[in-house]
């Protein structure tokens, strides 16, 4: 039988600050956990509801069964962040913070607030190779919930990063977004290092990052519209840059 006590605790981790205190994390959904177990991620511990089918993931095998709980769908309910749980949820550490790496691109985040903008953006990093996310102060929080859905087990492939001064990195191209900048398939310095800024939703890049930016770029509209979502255009602008 599952303790009321690991059933409390599971249930804290919705909120940061009981994240930060375990210094854990939940992953949620067939996909992610399978995305976890491919990337050799430790859980410490695995809830199944009552009608959840272990053969929608084999890779279950592989987990020691000291750790999976089998409980009923109230419980499930009780635990899960979704309205509609898919039945599995695992609880894992969360990963250290490390230090920039000289030898890699990455992407700076400037307040980005929303987590499904959040969970996109750090899926679309992960596709695109570019394993450096900078955080802002601004920031959700990156293991939020919402944002651990939507990334899809993208948090697994990247390296989360405390806010630094960009005002310090030498050697690297500090690369903005504005609509007046340059078209982004005309730019031509794609060989240099680079940190790609994305501002937030409502506000966009703020004043203290926009003065650091060596280079501005655009993507070229051709047809009618005031802006693109955030995690739409940041993905377009890796399309182009890591080539």
């Amino acid at each position: 039988m599952t303790s009321n006590s690991l059933i409390k605790k599971v249930r804290s981790l919705k909120q940061k600050k009981y994240r930060r205190e375990y210094q854990s994390f939940v992953i949620e959904g067939v996909r992610s956990i399978q995305s976890a177990i491919e990337d050799n991620v430790r859980f410490e511990s695995v809830f199944l509801s009552s009608d959840f089918e272990q053969d929608r993931i084999p890779e279950l095998k592989k987990i020691p069964s000291n750790i999976i709980h089998d409980i009923p769908q109230s419980t499930m309910k009780k635990i899960s962040s979704t309205s509609t749980s898919s039945g599995v949820l695992a609880v894992t550490q969360l990963p250290k913070y490390k230090e920039f790496s000289i030898d890699e691109n990455a992407i700076y985040l400037d307040g980005i607030s929303d987590p499904g903008n959040m969970g996109t953006i750090l899926r679309t990093a992960s596709w695109f190779g570019v394993k450096q996310i900078i955080l802002s102060k601004g920031c959700i929080d990156p293991f939020n919930a919402k944002v651990v859905s939507s990334a899809m087990g993208a948090h697994f492939q990247l390296n989360f990063l405390d806010s630094f001064s960009l005002f310090d990195l030498s050697g690297y191209k500090i690369i903005g977004t504005s609509s007046t900048g340059t078209p982004i398939n005309e730019y031509v310095d794609r060989n240099d290092k680079w940190v790609l800024v994305m501002g937030s939703e409502a506000h966009g890049i703020s004043d203290s990052i926009d003065k650091t930016l060596t280079d501005k770029l655009a993507i070229p509209k051709n047809g009618k519209g005031e802006s693109l979502n955030v995690g739409v255009a940041m993905g377009i602008f890796l399309y182009y840059l890591v080539q």
